[in-house]
């Protein structure tokens, strides 16, 4: 029923003192476990002492099933080959690992850093009322920022349309004219009909309010540069801004007087004409009030995003070392490979130790299945499952190394 492998023979030697001698070879039964298992149960009506010694049997590789295999040289001599190409593997992936490891470093560090300038940030606020003040963000300073930024804009947009047809496409016999029907020489801000006159005459003179938008905006990157040249800077670009309105302003009051002089009437010299004055500082002026609360108004909105920009940097780096945890890779399955394969160059035999012992049960506590017998058959299910944990057997192919000398 049962196939027996190296049945165990004693072969005599002699010793020095040509005393007998035996060497016993232990053999391996290689077996149907159920069917075995409930024979020899029969044989010793379930005794646990006896069930535990199979057990014992089958860690050893001494009892297996009949399909059992173990390794040729040749396989060993493979598991050689394949040991070292996985050794070579694992170095490349820890080598990398270790320097993804360093980067992942850098990142923490670098989150610790911000972390800190958080913490800094808002001890020395809390630390300093006048700081808070000046460094947190204002909601109605802002709102009222934009308000009277927007209404400058469309004042200045409206202003210099219309500054610019009066100097550059108005003379002054046209505005002699205007005189002599009794019109005046016109307002600095044109009316609904004079701006329309003035766009379609050159539609280019929209473009002008930007020139002086762009100079608005260039005096805010100026102040944010660095060193004292932008205080240089600056006043070259405020004496530019006014020269052009001061000859905005000569332009018109010239035309104006031209005028006058070519219908009779007494001239004034532009320096004192309070009209000269008003039309330079409606211009020069409220451009620079505008570029002050255009810059006012984006070191607000910057306030605003202090501590949201270093929050996003940490977020940032901390998806970066998600990134790179995720490229790192697992090395437990390979060492654990190196080991197996290591071990089954070692190893008398292997197979599924769980399956085995759990077939070669099956048979035997079947045999204990009468009323009569039960407490022997829970005795046996205490014994196997203390055995398992014992020896931390679990399902899956376990290698079986020889425990003989």
């Amino acid at each position: 029923m049962f196939e027996i492998e190296n049945s165990v023979q004693e072969k005599p030697v002699r010793n020095n003192h040509q005393e007998a001698a035996f060497v016993v070879t232990h053999n391996v039964d290689r077996v149907n476990l159920y069917d075995f298992g409930y024979e020899k149960s029969g044989t010793v009506k379930g005794d646990p002492d006896v069930y535990g010694s199979y057990l014992q049997r089958i860690l050893n590789g001494d009892l297996v099933a009949e399909d059992y295999k173990g390794l040729t040289e040749e396989d060993k001599k493979e598991r050689k080959v394949q040991i070292k190409e996985l050794e070579t593997q694992l170095e490349e992936i820890e080598a990398e690992n270790a320097r993804i490891d360093e980067q992942i470093t850098k990142k923490e560090k670098a989150i610790e850093e911000h972390r800190n300038d958080l913490l800094k940030l808002r001890e020395s606020r809390a630390n300093d009322t006048e700081k808070l003040k000046k460094e947190s963000f204002s909601p109605f300073k802002f709102i009222i920022n934009l308000s009277i930024l927007a209404a400058l804009s469309v004042y200045l947009f409206f202003f210099y349309i219309s500054a610019g047809f009066k100097a550059l496409y108005v003379d002054f016999e046209a505005i002699a004219e205007s005189i002599a029907a009794g019109s005046g020489t016109g307002s600095i801000m044109p009316n609904a009909f004079e701006l329309n006159e003035a766009i379609q005459y050159n539609f280019m003179l929209i473009l002008i309010p930007f020139v002086f938008y762009a100079f608005g905006w260039a005096f805010h990157v100026l102040l944010d540069t660095k060193g004292n040249q932008k205080y240089l800077l600056l006043g070259g670009l405020i004496s530019v801004t006014f020269a052009v309105d001061f000859l905005l302003a000569m332009i018109i009051h010239n035309n104006t007087e031209q005028a006058k002089e070519l219908m009779g009437l007494a001239t004034t010299h532009w320096s004192g004409s309070s009209t000269f004055y008003i039309i330079l500082f409606l211009g020069f002026l409220v451009y620079v009030i505008w570029s002050i609360l255009l810059d006012s108004l984006l070191r607000e909105w910057d306030k605003k995003h202090v501590t949201g920009n270093i929050r996003k940097i940490i977020e940032h780096k901390r998806k970066d070392i998600r990134i790179l945890e995720a490229k790192q890779m697992d090395t437990s399955e390979i060492k654990q490979k190196i080991l197996d394969y290591r071990e089954d160059i070692a190893t008398v035999m292997y197979g599924n130790l769980k399956k085995y012992i759990d077939q070669f049960s099956s048979g035997w506590i079947s045999f204990l299945s009468p009323a009569n017998m039960k407490s022997v058959k829970e005795k046996c299910k205490a014994l196997k499952k203390d055995f398992e944990e014992k020896h931390q057997i679990k399902s899956g192919v376990v290698k079986v190394v020889s425990r003989r000398s």
